[in-house]
């Protein structure tokens, strides 16, 4: 399995291309945002960014933002906004200490209410108690108030009625709801036997999914003990209560993917697809979907398998699709001007056939950032982005992809 990236690289910088053409993607450009890491600006952004209707962006830093949690910083809540002329500013919405409330150290994506309350997930800045939080803007500037403190894990999804879902609860273990009412956050444990590795997924029909790091099949099909994961299926049952589903157990043959880091990804006619860090002919990793069949069975199909890391492997990210039905994500690999490697931006175009084509969108060299960490895309199929490294200061870059 290849090491996610956990800590804080500081990398030496070269040259800013704030501007530059992608040499794997035909006229693609790339074009660094915003740098993180100068003075109490945050550092290693930790999820992928947040768009509203407006084109802001949205996101979370795991250190910086001020003196705190050991010189490093507690880490920052952030916006980024679009400038006429073409630059982008930043606005620290929030810089968690270690003081007052007791959380610091924001991961995950955030989800943005239509009221324009952000969403997420923050750890305690002494020990080992997570929180949802709340942020809301309010005259003097933006309140934090943690609306659960009973455990979680970072990545959620938000209905559109405002009632969030994730993994929560003591260990942060069951899927569950959090819905406001006039008297505050209720919690509803949806599902006790399934602990989401990455934000969850919706159909069209209501219906939850997900992926799960552990579990399924255990030895001798799976390296591991504690099993290689499988996928799930969350379903509403009409009365109120919900329903758990194992779609698939991965390491289920001897070159099956496993370890399912980033979540599912559903397209009109319920088809999921996904990713696995490792596994596969080459053991760097597959592109996989699942599809329901007659049975009531669902029937796994690897589309792809990652052969080398020069160009990309290791994907732990959820995949996002654009409106011609392509599916982006990031994974590591690439250069490895960073000591590791750098990380890369990848793309996969649906063939007539039924196959997929897979292409290399940016490869990263520590000087324009280092370990994508997601992507989202607009209507336009620009590809926007955060990095949890590299860049002028060595503490990570927002970027754009344009087609």
């Amino acid at each position: 399995m290849k090491p996610r990236h956990r800590c804080i690289i500081v990398l030496a910088a070269a040259v800013l291309f704030t501007l530059a053409p992608s040499a794997w993607a035909g006229a693609r450009k790339y074009k660094i945002l915003h740098n993180f890491g100068s003075s109490s600006d945050g550092a290693a952004p930790y999820g992928p960014p947040t768009r509203d209707e407006q084109g802001n962006l949205y996101g979370t830093t795991v250190a910086g933002g001020g003196s705190g949690c050991g010189g490093n910083g507690c880490g920052t809540v952030f916006q980024l906004t679009p400038k006429g002329n073409g630059k982008w500013g930043e606005q620290i919405l929030y810089a968690f200490t270690d003081t007052g409330h007791g959380y610091a150290f924001p991961e995950g994506n955030l989800v943005r209410a239509d009221s324009g309350n952000l969403y997420g997930f923050a750890k305690s800045d002494y020990c080992c108690y997570t929180a949802i939080f709340e942020l809301s803007p309010g005259s003097g500037g933006w309140n934090f108030s943690p609306i659960w403190t009973q455990g979680a894990s970072p990545g959620l999804l938000m209905d559109g009625v405002g009632n969030l879902y994730g993994a929560m609860g003591y260990h942060a273990g069951p899927v569950a709801e959090l819905s406001l009412g006039t008297d505050g956050w209720t919690y509803t444990d949806l599902c006790d036997s399934c602990s989401p590795s990455a934000p969850l997924s919706w159909d069209s029909h209501g219906n939850l999914y997900g992926t799960q790091l552990i579990g399924g099949n255990g030895p001798p099909k799976c390296p591991g003990s504690g099993g290689c994961g499988y996928a799930f299926q969350v379903a509403p049952n009409g009365d109120g209560t919900w329903t758990c589903h194992v779609l698939y157990r991965f390491a289920n043959f001897p070159t099956d993917g496993y370890y399912p880091y980033a979540g599912l990804t559903i397209d009109a006619s319920g088809t999921a697809y996904g990713v696995t860090s490792a596994g596969g002919k080459y053991d760097n990793g597959t592109f996989f979907k699942l599809t329901l069949q007659a049975d009531g069975r669902w029937k796994e199909t690897i589309l792809y398998q990652f052969p080398n890391c020069n160009d990309g492997c290791g994907p732990l990210n959820t995949l996002v699709f654009d409106k011609t039905g392509a599916l982006y994500g990031s994974a590591a690999g690439g250069s490895t001007a960073c000591g590791y490697t750098c990380g890369v931006v990848f793309k996969f175009s649906p063939q007539k056939n039924g196959t997929w084509k897979y292409s290399v969108v940016r490869k990263f060299n520590s000087s324009d950032g280092a370990f994508p960490y997601g992507v989202v895309l607009d209507s336009k199929g620009n590809i926007f982005g955060t990095t949890q490294a590299g860049g002028t200061y060595g503490g990570g870059v927002a970027f754009e992809i344009t087609p």
